[in-house]
C-alpha cells in the first residue's frame, strides 16, 4: 500500500474492531499499518472481506498472512509436480525443471530429480515424507528471509540449495 491508502486501511481495521466489539488504540492501529502496509490495497480489502465472513474474533495481521499463505501450493501439490518432472529426468537429464524454482530447490535438498526417478516405487512414500519436511522448513525460512532481509546481512557462506559432494572428485 502507499501512504494515500492509509486512510482506507484504517477505516477497514476500525470497522473490523467495531464489528467484533473491540476498540483499538492509535499504537495498535499503527502496528496494524506497519505490519500489513506491504500488501496491495485490493488484496488487503479482499482478505478483509473473507475474514469478516469467517473470523469469530478480531483478526490479527497473522490472520491476513495466513490467508496469503493458504493460496500457495501445499507440499503434497508440490510433490505431485516433482514426481511428474522426475518422469522427464531420463530424457532431459540435467536440464529438467518443474518450472517452479522453489520446488526445484526442495527436490535438490532430497537428492534431485534423479533420486526421485530412480527411487524404489514401493518406498517412494519415505522420500515424499522427506520432501514434505524440507518443503515446510525451507518455505518458513524463505518467508522469514523475505520479511527480514537485514537478518541475512553479515552472514557469510552460501544458503543451502541441495546436496553436494563433500570430498573431492567430479
Amino acid at each position: 500500500m502507499i501512504p494515500n491508502d492509509r486512510r482506507k486501511f484504517i477505516e477497514v481495521v476500525i470497522g473490523f474492531a467495531e464489528l467484533k466489539g473491540k476498540q483499538l488504540s492509535a499504537p495498535a492501529l499503527e502496528l496494524y499499518w506497519r505490519t500489513l502496509q506491504h500488501w496491495q490495497l485490493g488484496d488487503f480489502l479482499d482478505a478483509a472481506e473473507q475474514l469478516v465472513r469467517t473470523s469469530e474474533f478480531m483478526p490479527t495481521p497473522k490472520d491476513f498472512e495466513d490467508l496469503r499463505k493458504a493460496a500457495r501450493p501445499t507440499s503434497g501439490e508440490a510433490w505431485i509436480l516433482a514426481c511428474e518432472t522426475a518422469r522427464d529426468w531420463r530424457e532431459l537429464r540435467p536440464s529438467v525443471s518443474s518450472g517452479d524454482p522453489f520446488v526445484d530447490r526442495v527436490v535438490r535438498a532430497v537428492g534431485g530429480y534423479r533420486a526421485i526417478a530412480m527411487y524404489n516405487s514401493e518406498k517412494l512414500h519415505f522420500l515424499e515424507k522427506r520432501f514434505a519436511e524440507h518443503f515446510e522448513v525451507m518455505q518458513e525460512a524463505g518467508d522469514t528471509r523475505e520479511a527480514l532481509p537485514d537478518l541475512m546481512l553479515g552472514l557469510t557462506g552460501p544458503v543451502a540449495s541441495g546436496p553436494r559432494r563433500l570430498l573431492g572428485g567430479g
